[in-house]
């Protein structure tokens, strides 16, 4: 990156209760040998578009251990009642000189430095960008009080991922027009379509799934003994 690129604070999210886990804090979730923390601090502290680290957490003593080692800087702060909460207390925990917010969910272990780069590189040039993935299934969508059944076409149809990456000011215009409007949002993509801001969708290359239940973490870790196997 050129050196006088903007300032681009990463905002890991990893503050969330696990309900579907049965509570399991998933950032310290074992992936193989390290957690889903530790797997997301290396990505990002090998991403050459990344300047801070913002980690959202329960509990700061705990993510500590998986933080040794990290050449960039980190702060850390704790996470709110909602998903919407800790992301906009990791966003007042970043330095001011951030020009972008990365943010990204912790329970997205297997992301890595390429596809944050990549998701970066293209919200410096469009404002606002995030990583998704295609989608395999057929999506129905169904009224279940009605019955109306309408199934989407498949090839417009995209899963929306993190991170996720906006301009700081535009970040911030997005957030205070839905919580005027009172927009109730499962990702910040949608508070910026909200506002009127375009986003990039940028395909990631790799597996970027979430852990959300148990097969996810046993996927997650059979990805990684293929890689090692591999020798990735």
């Amino acid at each position: 990156m050129k050196a006088d690129k903007p300032f681009v604070s990463a905002i890991i999210v990893g503050a969330g209760n696990g309900t579907r886990m049965g509570g399991t804090n998933k950032a310290l979730i074992k992936i193989g040998e390290k957690t889903a923390f530790r797997m997301v601090l290396e990505a990002f502290c090998s991403a050459s578009t990344v300047d801070e680290i913002v980690v959202v957490c329960r509990n700061k003593e705990e993510m500590l251990p998986d933080a040794e080692g990290c050449i960039k800087p980190i702060r850390y702060t704790l996470g709110g009642k909602t998903r919407a909460d800790s992301v906009n207390n990791g966003v007042n925990e970043a330095s001011g000189k951030a020009g972008f917010f990365c943010i990204h969910d912790c329970a997205r272990p297997l992301v890595t430095a390429q596809i944050i780069d990549s998701v970066v590189t293209a919200a410096m040039e469009k404002g606002a960008a995030t990583a998704c993935g295609a989608v395999n299934d057929t999506i129905k969508y169904v009224d279940k009080e009605s019955g109306t059944v309408y199934t989407p076409d498949r090839s417009k149809l995209i899963a929306v991922q993190t991170p996720q990456v906006f301009e700081a000011k535009l970040y911030k215009i997005a957030v205070a027009l839905g919580q005027k409007d009172g927009v109730s949002a499962t990702d910040d993509t949608t508070l910026a379509e909200h506002a009127g801001f375009k986003v990039e969708y940028v395909e990631s290359a790799t597996p970027n799934f979430k852990l959300t239940r148990s097969e996810d973490v046993y996927l997650a870790r059979l990805l990684v003994k293929l890689a090692e196997k591999e020798g990735k």
